[in-house]
């Protein structure tokens, strides 16, 4: 009898995550409504108005259902999230647009009324959305999902799972009906053990219970590609390389360009204040030039305010984190805490060397070393490195062979994923992570996947390679 109670309190819990968002988006549908018609046409709040969106807002719901915006499953990321509310807007702003003119009506108009309403309804929807992701952190929100995979694997992500936590709410469980909210597959292992795995399969089917990839869930709990594949070349056949394909580099080139000039131009109080300062405290140069592996490897000459004392680079890649900071000038401490010592690489993006969001460019002999311990790392060099990018909001800054092998996980999901809302989310995120500390930010390590049977050997996890040693 007991465990009849609890099953119902999950199902219960089921039927609530998929009944609040959509029910709490009407509402601020209506909310962005009557915001708009009382700052322009305050005689028109009435019911009647009302009633007139309803069929409208019902289907700006539909398409939302459409476009991911209520796949409480698995998507978490930010990322995502914009990107779908950016199509969400233009697709709600064309529906409405056809259907005011097929309603002829009089009094309410398209143009601006509809205009404001989406853009307000939208960028309130998108605090709602990060509200409701909070409330994971609640057990009476949480998910459960199967695991069908090596036990090993699967002891590996439950164990990292506890610090994400807060953020997707996931809990493994044995199959259950109610009470399980998705099945996470490996299928490779699925292959392998299909028996064990037909009767979950069949039942989650039959019940609709949705089921994901382990690479999918992988990426969607831990924002990275997982090491085993981060290790093999051959993932940019499928992944990487159609993403360089299209018309999206050219518009991320002219938003590069424009944002380049923009900034430059607002900061520039701040890089002549700063210029002065260097020049004053700490002598010339002001500026430090490094040569740095660009767009397919090619190298260019970085542009940064100095923050080091000079000869600093002699002592080799890949310095240790209390020799490095012993060689930081007192001023450059205080630049590079709050990331001003950057504001030169504008420069870099404005000329093309550079893009706002990319892979870090990483020192030319770094990465005479990297490319060799690790066969995957020349993929990072398929974009153009950025001043900021989703390894750098999302990992601490490295000094070590072990923080850039880690890194290069989270380079491979930006190439994956590479996309207009990605790079949005990266450049929100940005803001808080320039406020925020290296010592604050807790880097752990990619949870390790068993390298399967009949694959390279070098497909194993690459983390797995630290007995070699440093470079002196």
């Amino acid at each position: 009898m007991p465990q009849e109670r609890s099953l119902n309190r999950v199902g219960t819990r089921h039927y609530w995550r998929w009944m609040i968002p959509p029910l709490v988006d009407c509402l601020l549908f209506y909310v962005s409504l009557f915001t708009t018609i009382a700052l322009r046409q305050p005689q028109l709040l009435t019911v009647e108005t009302g009633l007139a969106f309803l069929p409208l807002f019902m289907t700006w719901i539909a398409v939302m259902y459409a476009l991911g915006l209520y796949d409480l499953r698995l998507v978490r990321s930010s990322v995502s999230l914009i990107k779908n509310l950016l199509a969400s807007s233009g697709a709600c702003l064309a529906l409405g647009t056809t259907y005011f003119y097929l309603l002829h009506s009089k009094s309410l108009t398209p143009k601006t009324h509809l205009l404001l309403t989406v853009m307000i309804s939208h960028a309130l929807i998108l605090g709602w959305r990060r509200a409701w992701l909070m409330l994971l952190h609640y057990s009476f929100l949480d998910q459960r999902f199967v695991f069908l995979g090596d036990p090993a694997d699967m002891a590996e992500i439950e164990k990292d799972i506890p610090h994400h936590a807060g953020e997707t709410g996931l809990t493994i469980v044995p199959w259950q009906y109610p009470g399980v909210d998705m099945v996470v597959a490996d299928s490779r292992w699925v292959d392998w053990n299909w028996e064990a795995a037909r009767p979950v399969f069949l039942a989650a089917i039959e019940r609709g219970v949705p089921i994901v990839t382990l690479e999918d869930f992988y990426e969607s709990v831990f924002g990275k590609v997982s090491p085993h594949y981060a290790g093999r070349p051959s993932w940019a056949l499928k992944f990487t390389l159609p993403n360089n394909i299209g018309p999206f580099l050219w518009i991320k080139r002219a938003f590069d360009a424009s944002g380049s000039a923009a900034l430059l131009i607002a900061t520039a109080p701040i890089l002549v204040a700063t210029a002065a300062l260097i020049a004053l405290i700490d002598g010339r140069p002001i500026f430090y030039r490094q040569a740095r592996a660009g767009f397919l490897g090619r190298p260019f000459m970085v542009l940064k305010f100095r923050t080091m004392s000079l000869g600093a680079e002699t002592t080799g890649p890949f310095t240790s984190a209390k020799a490095h900071g012993a060689s930081i000038t007192r001023l450059g401490k205080i630049l590079r805490r709050y990331r001003i010592d950057e504001l030169p690489q504008l420069w870099n993006v404005l000329i093309g060397d550079m893009s706002l969001v990319g892979p870090r460019p990483e020192w030319v002999r770094e990465v005479e070393v990297l490319e060799k311990v690790v066969p995957s790392y020349h993929l990072r060099h398929l974009v153009k490195p950025g001043i900021t990018g989703w390894a750098q909001v999302k990992f601490r800054a490295t000094n070590s062979i072990d923080d850039s092998i880690e890194k290069i996980h989270f380079d491979l999901y930006y190439l994956k994923y590479l996309s207009l809302g990605l790079d949005i989310s990266i450049l929100l995120q940005t803001v808080k992570r320039v406020l925020t500390h290296d010592s604050q930010v807790v880097a752990r390590r990619s949870p390790a996947l068993q390298p399967k049977q009949n694959v390279e050997h070098w497909a194993a996890d690459l983390t797995a390679h630290l007995e070699h040693p440093r470079p002196s």
